[in-house]
């Protein structure tokens, strides 16, 4: 993604009075706006990690950097590390952020980490909404896993199936596939709560709760895009990244009740030699 895409994207989402640098599906009860329904996601996630002042902790997808403003502000963290693969995210970080804190690295979330995160541990790992990009869920399961320290925590959300079962062949289903390659989502990484409860377990981490989010972020986001679109030129409208974010809008207006595909928030901590006793 270049700067100019993936800086359109969030001031088309945020508008002019608020952060570009927040790019996620947000969660809404009582939010009036995208940056503070962008942060309360990320918030959740914090607190689904029981984030502690001084602890290490990790960000998988870290975007901008907004959500690392915020373990700073609202947690009192300490030394922290970052992940993307974007380019212009990089830049962001490194003009913005405060070095001395901040372990800063460009790969993919779903390979080992490259330095300076490789070979580090962490007391908490975060990734919001992103992990659905991955190439598989164990993938990145394997990936956050090797990250945390002994008795750990791992945040992230994502998406499940809510039939439990894999996508059938037909017309439907190409379709569906279609839609979901479009937006980046590797049909690898989209399991049932079973499924996920199996391989999460499988790299040695508890999970703590599966918590649903669907109504919270689904009709939300949904809500909002319509209400900027009603902001925006025609020029704006017919944007690459106006369309990703209409298409993107229409999946969660249809998938907000009842769709294929639910929206989890994933708490685990890794198992320590402790606790195996």
């Amino acid at each position: 993604m270049t700067r100019a895409r993936s800086t359109s994207i969030g001031r088309l989402l945020a508008g002019p009075n608020g952060d570009a640098r927040w790019n996620n599906l947000g969660y809404w009860p009582g939010a009036d706006d995208y940056t503070s329904a962008c942060r309360a996601l990320a918030r959740l996630h914090g607190e689904a990690a029981g984030l502690m002042p001084g602890d290490r902790v990790l960000e998988l997808a870290c975007g901008h950097g907004a959500a690392l403003t915020l373990w700073r502000d609202e947690f009192q963290v300490g030394a922290l590390g970052a992940l993307d693969i974007r380019d212009a995210c990089i830049a962001s970080l490194l003009a913005s952020q405060p070095v001395d804190r901040l372990s800063l690295a460009r790969g993919r979330f779903d390979l080992p980490l490259p330095p300076p995160l490789a070979g580090r541990q962490f007391d908490a790992v975060l990734c919001v909404d992103a992990a659905y990009h991955a190439r598989s869920l164990e993938a990145f399961m394997t990936t956050s896993t090797e990250a945390l320290a002994p008795g750990g925590r791992l945040a992230f959300t994502t998406l499940v199936r809510t039939s439990g079962e894999a996508p059938r062949s037909g017309l439907r289903e190409a379709a569906r596939s279609m839609v979901l390659g479009l937006a980046a989502i590797s049909p690898a990484s989209l399991v049932s709560e079973a499924a996920l409860r199996t391989i999460v377990a499988a790299r040695g981490l508890a999970v703590l709760d599966v918590r649903e989010l669907t109504p919270a972020v689904f009709p939300g986001f949904a809500a909002w895009v319509a209400r900027r679109a009603g902001t925006l030129s025609w020029r704006q409208r017919c944007s690459p990244a106006w369309l990703k974010i209409a298409s993107t809008a229409r999946l969660c207006r249809r998938w907000s009740h009842s769709g294929p595909l639910a929206y989890v928030l994933v708490s685990a901590r890794r198992v320590s030699a402790r606790d195996s006793r």
